[in-house]
């Protein structure tokens, strides 16, 4: 990583991409279209086979209006990159060169009654695959997207050709460091360990590359897991990222009911038991009583067994607490950083086994306090 921000301080395309990482992409991306039309839409013919004819257009940033569904209003919602062809055949891409791809998010954009899905592809352009994509949606890598461009674009001249050479170099180089591992099982929970540390965090921060490449490997770990977890036991998986803590979030979940969730976190190197109980009309002794069957189900070694009592508890005692309705303890026992894939999946079955075996004990554990 260090040697390919290095390498990458001496392309122009990458400084200047470093303002505003997302959009000067799709900027570039939409000059593309507009300069090379028939080329740009090659790029993406494994989505779209439409033929291609003189009429195109592309743009950024195009506002659309949708009804929100929870309050009934009209709001407005911005695509990152258009590419209209033959008048009503369209390419929607979503950018996400640095951010987390949300699944509200995706969507919200497929829902645009704007957007003809029979005549709509959407693309999600992304470093990071991202598990159980919406319908309607396809991935598309940044290395993908390099490859083509190359094989596409390799007749170009002069000016034109200089840029794009430099961007598909730039759209390599960072792609080299998010591959998947040869052996996944093998691959080691290491997202916050670096070689020379001090000097490396500091070319990552200064060049974006960390919190993309912990983005990365969130997502590598996440797809593992749905594969060997989401298959098998119903249990549904769920990633994001914090963007405070710069830490991938991966909650391994089983819902009761609508007002009852247990999970797994992995966030970080912690390692930790999570449980969710809301109402209608939650107030401050929900909070008690959330405490409270937390506390019988730790008791009796249904949930949060291993686990060591938050140093510094806010409004729980023996629990770290997360508004509006989340309480966990952290595994004393799982050390994420000294475990394999392979290990981490082996913990998390146990933990599921050992729940389902509980399963029914735990429900009559949580009737004493839920009517």
């Amino acid at each position: 990583m260090k040697e390919i921000t290095k390498d990458l301080k001496s392309s122009p395309i990458y400084n200047m991409s470093q303002d505003s990482l997302e959009n000067f992409h799709t900027s570039f991306l939409c000059w593309l279209g507009n300069t090379y039309p028939i080329a740009f839409k090659k790029l993406f013919n494994k989505f779209n086979k439409k033929r291609f004819d003189k009429k195109h257009s592309c743009e950024t940033q195009k506002t659309h209006t949708y009804k929100d569904e929870d309050d009934k209003k009209k709001k407005s919602i911005r695509t990152d990159l258009e590419f209209q062809f033959n008048d009503n055949e369209l390419i929607v891409i979503e950018n996400k060169m640095k951010s987390f791809p949300n699944d509200e998010q995706l969507e919200r954009y497929s829902n645009i009654k704007d957007f003809d899905k029979e005549k709509t592809t959407f693309i999600l352009l992304s470093l990071v695959e991202k598990i159980n994509l919406p319908e309607h949606w396809n991935y598309m890598s940044y290395s993908d997207l390099a490859k083509n461009m190359k094989r596409i674009f390799k007749h170009e001249k002069g000016y034109h050709k200089y840029l794009i050479q430099d961007y598909i170099n730039v759209i390599t180089k960072i792609s080299k460091i998010f591959f998947e591992a040869d052996n996944i099982e093998k691959e080691k929970y290491d997202f916050y360990k670096y070689d020379d540390k001090e000097n490396l965090e500091h070319d990552i921060n200064k060049y974006d590359l960390r919190d993309i490449f912990v983005k990365f490997k969130t997502s590598e770990l996440s797809n593992y897991i749905n594969e060997k977890i989401n298959k098998k036991y119903n249990w549904e998986i769920e990633e994001s990222f914090s963007t405070k803590c710069k830490e991938g979030i991966i909650d391994i979940i089983k819902n009761l009911d609508k007002s009852i969730r247990f999970q797994i976190q992995i966030q970080g190197n912690h390692y930790s038991y999570g449980f969710v109980y809301s109402e209608k009309n939650p107030n401050d002794k929900i909070w008690k009583k959330r405490e409270q069957i937390a506390e019988e189900l730790l008791k009796r070694n249904y949930w949060f067994v291993g686990t060591s009592e938050p140093k510094k508890p806010r409004i729980c005692k023996k629990f770290y607490s997360y508004s509006p309705d989340f309480i966990y303890r952290h595994s004393s026992e799982t050390k994420l950083n000294e475990l394999t894939y392979k290990q981490i999946i082996k913990k998390i079955k146990k933990d599921i086994k050992n729940f389902e075996k509980n399963l029914v004990k735990i429900q009559k554990c949580i009737s004493k306090f839920v009517k």
